[in-house]
Order: structure tokens, then C-alpha cells, then sequence
């Protein structure tokens, strides 16, 4: 599932009316089975479910919902229930398999741009408008809004979806996956344990390690769209690791069994192989382009 990172931010606010006629404890429980709900209609496994169809938000009105296919697009907004759609007029019936993703693909790993590219866009979009009306429609109309068209743009705009779908990945070898698995495995364990240290650790020693998080994530992108700098960040990276071990997060100490002592070696020795083979990369490298700028 895709989800915004500032989706929790700004969804309360949506909710926020219900509190003048919903309590508190049904709020909470309501939106618990919704989500959960929610988790069992993104499949495949269930074409249709006969005249249940007519009520609920199903696993083929959702696939319509996520699908890019132009007949698919402002459909099915509907949580649990499809009856709101059907009477606000923006249902639709799944008439072929979707194409599931966005009308205009992002095709990076980069989590940065996956999470602010369309913010990005709104902002360069208002700044390139004229007009303080043309503006503020833009932020408040459909994305594909322009002066002129209707307020969710023109639907013959959406560009047609080619068969057979092709998804963005890159060329990787299974070395270079192997690496990105174990360490993108080892950003998961290092989230869980600053979680569990967040309540005795400062606030600043905590907004560094979200940072090398988000950092780190970055130079995973970076490695599996095959950017030429990746070996680069990620020797700094790696190199970071130790410089926060030793200055920020002391996590000799923060070990507390003879077990967390000895995966957090174990996760050094990982770190220091990592950066003399990313250095080692980089030397080579450089060796090889000049060598071939020498031939010619």
C-alpha cells in the first residue's frame, strides 16, 4: 500500500468535525475494523462478490480505485460502503483488469521525491499561474486543473495505459539486491530500537538518528536506480554510523545483554566491510575512467 509519510498530520483534520456528534470510543472503534477492512479488499484473490457488490466497498470496486486506467480515475472513494459513491455519482465498475499506479509514473526509488514529488509540482504550478483566483483554484481544484477546464480536469487528457503494463526496476544484480535487503533490514531493526530508546534519550540525540534514518533510505534509492554517486553516500553513511556511535548515541552503553552487545558488533563488522568495499568501488572506478581517458 502507498501512503503519504504526512498523511497522519493532515488526516486528523478531515476528522475532525465528527467530533461534535461521534464519541471518542465508537470514533476509535469504528476506525479500527475500518482499517482493518480496509487491509482485506486490496487483492486479487476475490473477483466479485455477488450482490454484496451493491453495498460494499468490494476487492474489485477497490482495484478500480487504485487503477490508472482512464475510466478508473476520481472513482470508488468509498471506505466500507459503495452506496456513497453510487449516489454522489463517482462510482465505477471494474470493466477490465487495472493498471494500478499513478496516471504519470515516478519511476525513481528515491523516497524523497516518491513522497514530495506532487507537492513539488502543486508549488511549481502556482508559482508559473497567473492570477490570485488561478492560484487558489489550483491548490483547491483537481490536479489536472487549468484555466478553462472542468474542475477535475479533462478526463481525454489522462494519457492512455499501454499492454502490457511495464513497472519501473531497474537492472540489478542479485549481489546488489542481496545489499540492499540486509541493509535496508538493518534500517527496520535500528527504527525499532530508536523507538524503544526515545523515552531516555534527548530530543536532538532522537531527531539525528530519525535523520541518518531518512538518509540512509535515500542512499538505498540511490543504489538500486544505479546513480554513480550511491557508492559514495553510502561510504558516508557508513562512515556516519560510527561517528554517531562514538559522539551521538554511545551504544555500547545503550546494549544492555550480553546479546545486544554482540548483534551490535556484528552490525559494526557489517559497516566497516560496507565502507571498505564502497571506498574500494569508488577507487576502482575512478582507476577505470582513467585509464580510458588515457586511451583516448
Amino acid at each position: 500500500m502507498r501512503q503519504s509519510a504526512l498523511q497522519a498530520y493532515y488526516e486528523p483534520l478531515l476528522y475532525l468535525p465528527l467530533a461534535l456528534v461521534v464519541s471518542p470510543s465508537m470514533y476509535l472503534v469504528h476506525r479500527q475494523f475500518n482499517r482493518l477492512y480496509q487491509f482485506l479488499i486490496h487483492t486479487e484473490a476475490i473477483q466479485t462478490l455477488g450482490p454484496l457488490e451493491l453495498v460494499l466497498n468490494t476487492p474489485s470496486h477497490h482495484r478500480v480505485h487504485h487503477g490508472r486506467d482512464r475510466y478508473c480515475i476520481d472513482k470508488n472513494y468509498g471506505g466500507t460502503l459503495i452506496i456513497w459513491d453510487r449516489l454522489f455519482g463517482t462510482f465505477a465498475a471494474e470493466q477490465s483488469r487495472p493498471a494500478y499506479g499513478l496516471t504519470h509514473s515516478v519511476n525513481t526509488f528515491d523516497p524523497w521525491t516518491l513522497q514530495m514529488h506532487h507537492f513539488l509540482n502543486i508549488c511549481k504550478q502556482v508559482i508559473s499561474i497567473e492570477g490570485l483566483g488561478n492560484k487558489l483554484s489550483t491548490l483547491f481544484k483537481g490536479p489536472g486543473w487549468q484555466p478553462g477546464k472542468p474542475r477535475l480536469g479533462d478526463p481525454n487528457e489522462i494519457p492512455d495505459v499501454r499492454r502490457p503494463v511495464e513497472t519501473y526496476a531497474s537492472k540489478t544484480s542479485p549481489w546488489l539486491k542481496f545489499y540492499v535487503t540486509l541493509h535496508f533490514a538493518l534500517i527496520v531493526i535500528g527504527y525499532v530500537k530508536l523507538k524503544h530508546w526515545s523515552p531516555v534519550i534527548t530530543t536532538g540525540t532522537l531527531l539525528c538518528g530519525i535523520t541518518y534514518i531518512f538518509f540512509s533510505l535515500a542512499v538505498m534509492g540511490a543504489f538500486l536506480d544505479k546513480r554513480s554517486h550511491a557508492c559514495e553516500l553510502e561510504a558516508l553513511r557508513c562512515a556516519l554510523l560510527f561517528f554517531i556511535d562514538a559522539r551521538v548515541f554511545h551504544l555500547s552503553a545503550l546494549a544492555d545483554t550480553a546479546l545486544s552487545a554482540l548483534l551490535l558488533n556484528i552490525v559494526r563488522a557489517t559497516f566497516a566491510a560496507s565502507f571498505l568495499g564502497c571506498v574500494g568501488a569508488s577507487v576502482w572506478e575512478m582507476a577505470t575512467v582513467a585509464r580510458k581517458a588515457k586511451l583516448v
